[in-house]
């Protein structure tokens, strides 16, 4: 028995159903799905959701216009991760939990499954500037083949399909997500980032070691208001922001 709430799944090949408010917009595969929705927020297109046609990933990326500067954009992150989380929950068996990592993991049963990532404008890549646009990023393993990894690698990732999942359909999971982004998002420009980031921390994983580029540790201690990262490390706790993570922490491991 699956959870799907209609009685015919859709298939990869149908054209995703949105809101009003965003346009899907089809991305070849071996195209890079968030560099053309770079191009696309670029052109002043907003509210544009490009999505690859491979079917073994969610690969989606929304276009942004931001009215608000850039640290406070930054808070798009965890909106976003509330939809992914949210979107899973609607579509899943109850079995399969969804937790969150920072700065942008997403983990099924604890497991490594997708990420969400910010990219704003490099113009003003500043977090006292209002960006010229944002892309939010969206990556999930629907399904996960670990033939050509190590027994280390496989315990850690995992996919939809591997956590019981697998009937959800690339077109739908995307459907659920942007969904669920508008509302999250209209909660936020209505009551601010208080309901966002209580909703975020509850997913939080247990595990909140983070490894740093000079190989050091860190551990995450929480969001402060604005949704930077309070991360302690050498008993001083610090404020990261989004526009510092990946120059502290790297690049977010692909899926």
């Amino acid at each position: 028995m699956n959870l799907y709430y209609e009685d015919v799944p859709a298939t990869n090949d149908e054209t995703p159903k949105l809101p009003p408010l965003l346009t899907a917009k089809l991305i070849n595969r071996g195209i890079d799905v968030e560099a053309k929705a770079i191009s696309v927020a670029a052109r002043g297109e907003a509210g544009v959701v490009c999505y690859s046609e491979v079917s073994d990933r969610l690969d989606m990326a929304i276009t942004l216009a931001p009215e608000v500067k850039g640290l406070d954009a930054q808070q798009i992150q965890f909106i976003a991760m509330n939809a992914v989380g949210d979107a899973i929950g609607a579509l899943a068996p109850p079995e399969v939990s969804v937790s969150f990592r920072f700065p942008g993991y997403i983990l099924l049963n604890r497991g490594y499954a997708g990420n969400v990532k910010l990219t704003f404008s490099s113009s003003k890549n500043n977090e006292n500037d209002i960006p010229d646009w944002m892309v939010v990023s969206i990556n999930i393993r629907m399904d996960f083949d670990g033939d050509d990894h190590d027994l280390e690698y496989k315990l850690e990732n995992t996919s939809l399909s591997e956590e019981g999942a697998g009937f959800i359909s690339r077109t739908r999971l995307l459907e659920s997500c942007s969904r669920h982004f508008l509302v999250w998002l209209h909660q936020w420009e209505e009551e601010g980032f208080q309901s966002i980031h209580d909703e975020w921390i509850k997913r939080v994983d247990e595990n909140k070691k983070l490894r740093k580029n000079d190989g050091s540790e860190a551990e995450f201690i929480g969001l402060d208001e604005q949704g930077s990262g309070l991360i302690k490390s050498n008993d001083n706790v610090v404020s990261v922001s989004m526009f510092d993570v990946e120059k502290i922490f790297g690049q977010q491991k692909n899926f």
